[in-house]
């Protein structure tokens, strides 16, 4: 079964580019939100299996987001892309229920596998940032 996945981020080019990705590597976008009231209003609606937020986005940021679609949704898998990189974001975007947390400037090496290990169940965070969340625990 293709997996269907959910874009959350301000950006249209980075959505843009991110579909592209997604899509080239068999999985299906199903729907995409620019902000994240409407990336919690678009879970509801299309249940998506994985659901990627950008960390920074307006009316509500993605680990905001996160927490309400775990809530509501507690089967949803979500992922966390941003640019953010200090381990207090990763440790708030855990303890909201996200299974994954991966920065951009890692995106094309780890988006894909990022997206299979979390809608496996698993945990994944992009190279280095679990030493560095332990190190500061």
């Amino acid at each position: 079964m293709m997996l269907r996945l959910m874009l959350a981020d301000d950006n249209g080019l980075v959505r843009g580019s991110l579909r592209t990705l997604l899509e080239q590597a068999g999985f299906n976008v199903v729907v995409e939100a620019a902000d994240g009231e409407q990336a919690v209003s678009l879970a509801h609606q299309h249940r998506p299996d994985v659901i990627l937020l950008d960390l920074s986005m307006p009316h509500l940021n993605g680990i905001d987001a996160a927490r309400q679609i775990q809530k509501s949704i507690p089967e949803a898998h979500t992922i966390i892309l941003t640019i953010h990189h200090d381990h207090q974001y990763v440790v708030r975007a855990l303890e909201a229920g996200a299974r994954g947390y991966i920065l951009k400037n890692r995106a094309v090496e780890e988006l894909v596998r990022g997206v299979q290990q979390v809608a496996e169940g698993k945990l994944f965070l992009s190279y280095g940032l679990s030493h560095q969340v332990v190190q500061k625990v």
